[in-house]
């Protein structure tokens, strides 16, 4: 049998959502072996990160209109054809549109990754592309699609970046080795869980808490620490990428009380693989991640501030150990069997 040809499109213009999920996904498979490629919206700064990579092909173009929808499909088209893929894999609607238009006519089969419940739609449009759609996946074990089966894969983790060896940010922060530290991360905007981590903050007294991230969301955040009365113990640490690893390794357990654009709740494996555990809120999804007695029983402060308090007053090296090697289950080479035995079956 020859080596398969995969191509991913991701139409996100950031990093975050569905574009870090769908580029681990082309490493995972290209470090098994399949001639994997990726093309995604080109002219942000996404392309500055890819540019030096040979596979990612900035081909979909940035405006979302008739014109340009043409002339993505065009170059797909002309990319798929050189290439000969054997499936195109989209991982957001538009750039399912883009594949359905690219393909049409050829042998080449379409895949489909959901990343968020908002797309599980049932509307005609959609049951349109499923019909052409040979392989549906979801990224969070608990969507179901209407009258089609899906394989789960998890967002994969890369292991030579997210890993418990290697130096932290705590001296960066002012932060003692004494201290006990929890950490949160994401886009800091209206509904993502920070008020309930600042919640769960005031209920772990001595504790201090590192925000990662950015957003237009922060001084309603910081207005809701300072009726907390929190303000001191809270580090906004700001949005970090390259170091990441770095900044999860400072953190003593890692609270996650809200579900992200991505619903694949990659922070938490991200966490898992630098060693640190993560005391969960009970979100969809999360129980095929993490071991139960770190999922919180409720949703609220004091049921999350439970879970936190038992890894803070632990301190147990060997919960440390086996979160990151649950984590194993969801690297590069067990995303790539899960891909591979999915496109050929």
């Amino acid at each position: 049998m020859p080596p398969l040809k995969i191509l991913h499109l991701a139409a996100g213009n950031r990093w975050t959502g569905a574009a870090a999920p769908a580029f681990a996904e082309v490493e995972a498979l290209r470090g098994a072996g399949v001639d994997a490629h990726y093309a995604y919206v080109g002219g942000y700064k996404l392309e500055a990160k890819l540019q030096h990579h040979d596979f990612a092909h900035p081909l979909i173009e940035k405006a979302q209109n008739p014109f340009s929808f043409a002339r993505s499909v065009q170059a797909l088209r002309r990319l798929i054809e050189g290439h000969g893929f054997d499936v195109v894999h989209a991982h957001l609607t538009y750039d399912h549109w883009l594949a359905r238009f690219a393909v049409n006519g050829r042998t080449t089969r379409i895949a489909r990754t959901f990343h968020a419940r908002r797309v599980l739609r049932s509307d005609p449009f959609t049951h349109s592309l499923l019909r052409r759609t040979e392989h549906c996946f979801v990224i969070n074990n608990a969507f179901r699609l209407v009258e089609r089966q899906a394989v789960f894969t998890p967002p994969p983790v890369d292991h030579r970046q997210f890993h418990p060896d290697g130096d932290n940010v705590r001296n960066a922060y002012g932060i003692a080795p004494t201290d006990k530290l929890l950490c949160v991360i994401g886009k800091l905007s209206k509904d993502r869980g920070f008020e309930l981590a600042l919640e769960t903050l005031a209920e772990l007294p001595e504790v201090k808490l590192m925000i990662i991230g950015h957003g237009e969301h922060r001084p309603a955040l910081e207005a809701h620490a300072a009726q907390l009365g929190v303000t001191p113990r809270v580090i906004w640490a700001g949005y970090h990428e390259d170091d990441l690893a770095e900044h999860y390794r400072a953190a003593d357990a890692l609270l996650f009380t809200a579900r992200g654009s991505d619903e694949g709740h990659r922070a938490v494996l991200e966490a898992m693989a630098c060693g640190v555990p993560p005391a969960v809120a009970p979100i969809e999804g999360i129980d095929a991640l993490v071991p139960p007695q770190l999922i919180a029983a409720h949703h609220n402060a004091q049921s999350i501030a439970a879970v936190a308090r038992d890894v803070l007053e632990g301190q147990d090296s060997a919960l440390r150990t086996a979160v990151f090697e649950q984590s194993r289950n969801f690297g590069y080479a067990a995303a790539a069997e899960r891909l591979i035995a999915a496109y050929t079956l």
